[in-house]
């Protein structure tokens, strides 16, 4: 994944990045967002790909190149990492670090609910191409730039540790992994998991609990700290919860709901309807558990439950 940073004009530094079907156009003193020329066409070109379904693109099959005979081949498996077009520049005018642009676009990806990359093969596997489908939230009465201040004002906050900016990106990324639509149930699993352990690590760098709560108590100890409604899968009874004794299961005894990886639905192969909707419900708390990080835990989101299909408001400038 080839980086490509260029000096903005004004000082500072920016970068192509894409995919975003929107026109976008802003400029702050510190940062602007300019479309690229030909964003029509680009847009047009993959909205009417053959790979498309339901809103996700799918990279196709592989491709070989035999350097003997010269023929190219298509294998029998899909391309897993691929690129798609830039459809826009963002720049930092009082930076000059390629991380913090990186760490801008990840944030940028996380509020407008799709992958964006600055990288020419920053997709993996599949992306969506409309915004608002990877989380639970739509921006109202605010706009990307109050989200790009957001994530600005976070990183000169974290100046000091530099794996903060790194480690709220990969709960981004976890959190996306894990909304892939070919994935088997235990692998969503893993994928939100491993989001809400990072949301834990970021807070407790800061906070040092003591004791340190074991994976049992880990989400209640979060939902308690910005007042989220403790979902009753996260509840600590006893030493447990039910959601830790399902990642005992799967990461120390490869057991998924009792059956091997791969054959089995989250809450079993007869699951009730309250435990399959459980996967949902970690991605909502996830969501939440970022914005509050980066800053907003006091928006009505936040504290809002999480045990819902619907899609709410996000306010950054309430």
């Amino acid at each position: 994944m080839t980086e490509q940073p260029r000096q903005a004009s004004t000082g500072g530094i920016s970068a192509e990045f894409g995919f975003y079907p929107l026109h976008c156009d802003m400029e702050t003193d510190q940062f602007s967002i300019l479309t690229l020329s030909g964003h029509e066409a680009r847009v047009t070109a993959i909205i009417g790909d053959a790979n498309v379904i339901k809103s996700w693109l799918y990279p196709g099959a592989q491709q070989h190149l035999d350097f003997t005979s010269g023929n190219l081949r298509s294998m029998p498996y899909s391309a897993r990492v691929f690129g798609l077009p830039m459809t826009h520049v963002l720049a930092l005018h009082r930076s000059e670090s390629q991380d913090d642009i990186n760490f801008v676009i990840w944030c940028l990806s996380f509020f407008t609910g799709m992958r964006l990359t600055t990288t020419e093969r920053g997709f993996l596997d599949a992306t969506p191409i409309r915004p608002e489908k990877l989380v639970d939230f739509a921006l109202h009465r605010c706009t990307v730039a109050d989200a790009i201040q957001l994530a600005l004002n976070f990183l000169e906050l974290e100046r000091g540790d530099p794996y903060t900016p790194k480690r709220l990106a990969a709960v981004i990324h976890a959190l996306f992994l894990a909304q892939y639509p070919q994935n088997l149930p235990f692998e969503q699993f893993q994928y939100l998991y491993m989001a809400l352990d990072g949301c834990f690590k970021l807070l407790e760098v800061k906070d040092a609990p003591k004791p340190r709560p074991t994976h049992a108590g880990r989400i209640q100890w979060m939902c308690e700290k910005f007042d989220i409604p403790t979902p009753d899968w996260a509840e600590n009874k006893a030493g447990s919860s039910s959601l830790s004794i399902v990642r005992n299961h799967t990461i120390h005894e490869a057991l998924f709901f009792d059956e091997p990886l791969g054959f089995s639905l989250y809450g079993g192969n007869k699951p009730d309807a309250s435990s399959g909707n459980i996967p949902l419900q970690m991605k909502a708390l996830i969501c939440r558990l970022l914005v509050a990080i980066l800053g907003r835990a006091d928006v009505s989101y936040v504290k809002s439950a999480v045990n819902t299909r619907m899609i709410h408001s996000l306010e950054l400038n309430a």
